[in-house]
C-alpha cells in the first residue's frame, strides 16, 4: 500500500485494516468513488489518514454532502485532507463554516483560502484568527460560532481549486 513501516501512520493503517473485512473495505472504496474519488485518491487519502476508512458510510455521505453540495468544495480537495471527515459536523464543521461564510460575504477574508485549513486549526487558533479578530466589524460572530447556527442557503465564495 505504499507505507513506510517507520512512519507512525503505518501502525494506524495496520490497526484499521486488521479491523475491517474485505467487503467492508470495498464498500468504503465505493462510497468514496460515488463522491468522485478514484481508487488511487482513496488509497492516498488512506495513506494520509488511515482512520478515514473507519468512518461509517453514513457519516462519510453526510459530511461529503455538506462539503460538496452545501459548501461547494471540490471533492478532490477533501481527499487531500481526509482527517476533516472525522470532525463533528455539528460541533466543528458547521459552526466554523458559518463564521467563514459570513466573513467571506463581507469581504473580510480572501476567497482563495484553503477551506480545509480552517477545519484543522485548533480551537484557540481558529477563534483568534476568525472570530475574535473580526468581532468589532461583525459583533454576531461569537454568537454564530457558539450557538452552532445553521448555514444560510448562500454558498461561500471559496475559489474552487485543487491543492489544499
Amino acid at each position: 500500500m505504499g507505507f513506510n513501516p517507520l512512519w507512525r501512520m503505518f501502525l494506524k493503517a495496520i490497526e484499521v485494516i486488521s479491523q475491517m473485512t474485505k467487503l467492508n473495505w470495498e464498500s468504503k472504496i465505493e462510497v468514496y468513488r460515488r463522491w468522485g474519488w478514484s481508487k488511487d485518491e482513496t488509497l492516498n487519502a488512506f495513506r494520509r489518514h488511515p482512520y478515514c476508512m473507519r468512518i461509517s458510510e453514513e457519516k462519510i455521505t453526510k459530511t461529503m454532502d455538506f462539503f460538496v453540495n452545501t459548501m461547494g468544495w471540490l471533492s478532490q480537495d477533501i481527499a487531500k485532507r481526509p482527517e476533516i471527515l472525522l470532525y463533528s459536523l455539528e460541533k466543528r464543521i458547521v459552526p466554523r463554516c458559518s463564521v467563514v461564510q459570513v466573513l467571506l460575504s463581507r469581504g473580510l477574508i480572501k476567497k482563495d483560502l484553503c477551506p480545509c485549513s480552517l477545519l484543522v486549526l485548533g480551537e484557540t487558533q481558529f477563534k483568534k484568527s476568525y472570530v475574535t479578530k473580526f468581532q468589532v466589524k461583525v459583533p454576531q460572530l461569537l454568537n454564530l460560532y457558539e450557538e452552532e447556527m445553521n448555514l444560510p442557503d448562500v454558498r461561500p465564495g471559496f475559489e474552487r481549486r485543487i491543492g489544499c
